[in-house]
């Protein structure tokens, strides 16, 4: 059968009954089972946070919302208030406030309720309360609860009490978001008033100081964590500063890079004046050569004498000792032209010049030389550049001297200056390193101020004192369990059809037992609303069609047509197919000639049908041809003969006989399955006989499967059934003739 809408329908209304009955009884049974529900109080609270909006932050910097931020804190929000510890205090703290009342109190709880407690807590536990003292009384409840886990406080809190268990106090908080907006619903169901607004009373007190709690716990620990690498930064800040000013002191430097600008550019000027005086030096002495060269050997022995020499030396050394007392290794470039000028106008070089010229003077008396030069403006050009030579000479000495002092002077700052470094990026470094943790301790202390804000959740609406019950879900159970009852049914039925192992329809039964389905049988009812007999009529008129065309196709031959039916197992309906078909081909005026084990007597005209019966014996199998079963007429005289085998899992059957007949149809039932006992009773026949292959006649399908044979079932339908049946097989533009 094709698997449509139809094929479903159909399913649920071969089990109407069961539909009914099951949802029915279901439904009945929550009736009774809530015959006595409760009636159940709701309150709600709204909490307002300011966590989307930002209205409660000082960060005017940063005023974006950052959703999925926001998000995150609602999600913490609602975690805190379904957190173990946050409805362990609510529940302890509610049975403080239970057992410290001495009667009920309808704003509190029920004398009922708090009679019931009262007569349920152990007097070990009663004897814990502090009379008009709640936070002693708390405390004391609070202590014995965490004393052991086998105590009454700890069962109340972690089982199924009603009222205390931190399982229920959960199951009946709702929290939800109010949209985007900042505000957050939390409400209470609870079957006291009292005990409804209460529970929640004390869950917003214990909810806004957690949530304060542990942002504030956090900020305080970032801020002393800060605090503490400050007061290490500046240590290290003090300690650098300090190096660098021993420093400074151990090497007599008050501004390091004045001083070694200052000792280079000196150190310039000083190389400059050092060129000049060794130019003078040089200058000196060429004018001194070429003087001496114009002079004969007389001359040149007068100017070298003892007397001469030892004026020379004299100045030189004047000059050496007055400027190196003069020109210290402290005097700068400037200076040192100033005392060079001093030194050649001192006395002492003035008499050792004036000497000096007296003593040449008297040595030589000549006039001219041979080239006509005066002998005397030689020897006065002579002398001036003598004193200038050794003026020159000694300015040279001293000056070297200042030259190596520069010398020591920079290889004593050079290296000074990369320690000074090294100092200078040590103190940058801490310097930067508590700026940084500076700015840091500033953000945190805004944060901490910021997060003070934040989480001081504001209660905007204070949770009410209900007077008017829930709406009973009583009738909402009654249709669940209705809904329920029948889709479970449902699901079951098709459940079963689809894994059921019976053979059902001929294609089923044609690919599970190996054969070719010739025909098919419906189940027989006693329904008004389907033609069963005209069903019957069709069926078997289609196995006589099959037998009356071989008859046809056979018709030189006067022999009588031979047809067996078998079965696997018994009560397969043989004996009933055969009555319809002897039936069926009586009435078309051909003579039947039936042979069976069965006692049944069909009532037929004996001019047309013969029964001839036979008993089942381990003979059987010996049986080779018709007359073996005894027959008392004449078989050619039969248009057909029509044998009945018996069920050959547990009987004999004739196997030459099989092999003599025309056609041999396997007779078997559609509501049972193919066993393997059935699979190896027809192998054996297969393999034993060899007479035409075996056709199925399929016995029992239901009505539906009959249209596959003989199309839409003669059902009386009103006209909606038409429609809705063109429907859900989606023929609405099908029609009966072409107009």
């Amino acid at each position: 059968m094709k698997l449509n809408l139809l094929f479903f329908i159909r399913i649920l209304v071969r089990n109407i009954k069961l539909l009914l009955f099951i949802p029915a009884l279901m439904g009945g049974m929550v009736y009774v089972l809530t015959m006595n529900e409760a009636k159940v109080f709701n309150s709600n609270m709204r909490i307002f946070t300011g966590i989307a909006s930002g209205s409660s932050s000082i960060e005017l910097e940063n005023s974006t919302v950052d959703f999925r931020q926001a998000n995150t804190a609602y999600d913490n929000l609602v975690n805190i208030i379904n957190s173990r510890k946050t409805l362990e205090t609510v529940s302890l703290q509610l049975f403080t406030q239970h057992m410290l009342l001495n009667e009920g109190n309808p704003k509190i709880i029920s004398a009922e309720k708090l009679k019931k407690l009262k007569g349920s807590v152990p007097e070990e536990v009663k004897k814990l309360i502090v009379p008009n003292n709640f936070e002693a009384t708390y405390a004391k409840f609070f202590e014995y609860k965490n004393a052991g886990y086998a105590n009454f406080l700890y069962e109340l809190v972690n089982l199924d009490h009603p009222d205390y268990s931190i399982k229920k106090i959960k199951s009946k908080i709702n929290v939800k978001r109010i949209s985007n907006s900042d505000f957050l619903d939390v409400s209470y169901e609870s079957e006291d008033s009292g005990i409804c607004q209460n529970t929640l009373l004390i869950l917003s007190e214990v909810f806004i100081k957690i949530n304060s709690d542990i942002k504030i716990n956090q900020s305080d620990a970032v801020i002393q964590y800060f605090e503490e690498q400050l007061a290490v930064s500046t240590g290290h800040l003090k300690q650098a500063e300090e190096e660098l000013l021993d420093f400074n002191k151990g090497n007599n430097i008050i501004n390091y890079y004045e001083q070694t600008k200052h000792i280079a550019s000196e150190k310039e000027h000083f190389e400059l004046n050092f060129q000049e005086v060794k130019m003078n030096y040089f200058a000196a002495k060429s004018v001194l050569s070429v003087l001496e060269s114009k002079l004969n050997v007389y001359q040149k022995k007068v100017l070298s004498s003892q007397n001469v020499l030892e004026l020379r030396n004299k100045i030189s050394n004047i000059k050496f000792d007055s400027g190196r007392s003069k020109l210290n290794i402290k005097l700068d470039s400037s200076t040192i032209v100033s005392a060079v000028k001093a030194i050649e106008n001192a006395p002492d070089i003035i008499e050792i010049k004036k000497a000096l010229k007296e003593e040449i003077d008297t040595l030589y008396r000549l006039d001219f030389q041979t080239n006509g030069l005066s002998s005397a403006a030689i020897l006065t050009d002579w002398l001036d550049n003598v004193i200038a030579f050794e003026g020159a000479k000694a300015q040279i000495a001293f000056m070297e001297e200042r030259q190596l002092s520069f010398k020591q002077l920079f290889q004593e700052f050079a290296p000074l200056g990369a320690t000074m470094k090294r100092l200078e990026r040590k103190i940058d470094i801490a310097e930067r390193e508590y700026l940084s943790l500076l700015h840091s301790l500033g953000l945190a202390r805004l944060k901490q101020q910021n997060v003070a804000l934040t989480s001081n959740l504001k209660l905007i609406e204070v949770p009410f004192y209900p007077i008017d019950p829930q709406p009973s879900k009583r009738i909402i159970l009654i249709g669940v369990a209705v809904i329920l009852g029948f889709v479970v049914v449902a699901f079951t039925l098709f459940l079963l059809e689809f894994f059921d192992s019976n053979l059902r329809v001929a294609k089923n039964t044609a690919q599970t037992i190996g054969l070719r389905v010739s025909s098919i049988f419906p189940v027989i009812k006693n329904d008004n609303k389907l033609d069963y007999k005209y069903l019957e009529h069709k069926a078997i008129n289609a196995i006589s069609r099959t037998i009356i065309l071989s008859k046809l196709n056979n018709e030189s031959d006067n022999k009588p047509m031979v047809h067996m039916l078998f079965s696997t197992q018994e009560g397969d309906g043989k004996t009933f197919i055969s009555e319809h078909l002897i039936a069926n081909l009586t009435a078309l005026n051909y003579k039947v000639l039936h042979i069976t084990y069965d006692e049944k007597i069909f009532p037929f005209s004996s001019n047309m049908y013969h029964c001839n019966r036979y008993a089942i014996t381990d003979q059987l199998y010996k049986v080779h041809t018709i007359e073996a079963f005894d027959i008392s007429v004449e078989t050619n005289s039969y248009d057909f003969i029509l044998i009945e085998l018996p069920a050959i899992i547990k009987y004999p059957f004739p196997v030459k006989l099989a092999e003599k007949a025309d056609e041999t149809f396997l007779v078997t039932r559609a509501n049972r399955p193919w066993t393997a006992a059935d699979k190896n009773a027809l192998a054996l026949f297969l393999n034993t006989t060899n007479g035409p292959k075996p056709t199925i006649i399929l016995n029992g399908v239901q009505a539906e499967e009959m249209e596959t044979v003989i199309g839409e079932l003669p059902k009386k339908r009103s006209a909606f059934r038409k429609w809705f049946k063109k429907l859900i097989l989606f023929q609405l533009f099908s029609r009966k003739n072409i107009a």
